[in-house]
């Protein structure tokens, strides 16, 4: 199996394994209750619709979460007066300070993670997450393969120098006009001829 399919599988387990505590903490901080308080403190008041959408969860989920929210006193729901068919969700002030010590929480315990993993790993850390970013910013999934001068601006736009790995290897990625993909030291598609050796 080649690097780049092994490194795949393990980010792959790691971001999908369903016993994972860290995922579960981020699924209820991403879709649950906290998630639609962060929606509201922002924009101040929404349509249950509007938090189903920004939120990713269904309009049965989001109706439950507004039901218990709404009997701990953190949100209101009432009619729209200008469209009685709508309702419109609003925090309440328990709610706003209850999403400033929330996220006040989350802060301290990412900064706890980074004071266990200590500094040089945490700079390491964030180095290569910017990069992966970035490189993930053009893989769009019917964007053709960047070259040298589309890579170099993204990270150019991110502040980051770039510097290709010595040992990289160009996968050709899948797209809806090659359906072939592959793995080529070029980075060139399989079926593409070689600059050296072009088709008869």
């Amino acid at each position: 199996m080649a690097f780049e399919d092994d490194a795949f599988e393990r980010m792959h387990k790691i971001m999908t394994d369903g016993k994972s505590a860290m995922m579960e903490n981020m699924n209820r901080v991403h879709r649950g209750e906290p998630a639609v308080m962060r929606a509201l403190a922002i924009k101040g008041e929404c349509t249950p619709s509007q938090l189903a959408d920004a939120t990713g969860n269904s309009p049965g989920r989001i109706s439950a979460i507004l039901s218990a929210l709404e009997k701990k006193g953190l949100v209101t729901r009432a009619i729209d007066p200008d469209n009685r068919r709508h309702v419109i969700v609003r925090i309440t002030p328990e709610g706003k300070r209850l999403v400033k010590l929330h996220k006040k929480a989350m802060d301290d315990r990412m900064r706890w993670v980074f004071g266990q993993m200590g500094e040089r790993r945490t700079e390491q850390f964030l180095d290569l997450l910017t990069r992966f970013i970035t490189y993930m910013s053009l893989c769009g999934p019917d964007d053709p393969v960047p070259d040298e001068a589309a890579i170099a601006k993204a990270f150019e736009r991110a502040g980051i120098p770039y510097d290709p790995a010595a040992d990289r290897v160009n996968v050709t990625p899948i797209t809806a006009h090659n359906t072939s993909g592959g793995r080529h030291p070029g980075g060139m598609p399989d079926d593409a001829p070689s600059p050296t050796h072009p088709a008869a």
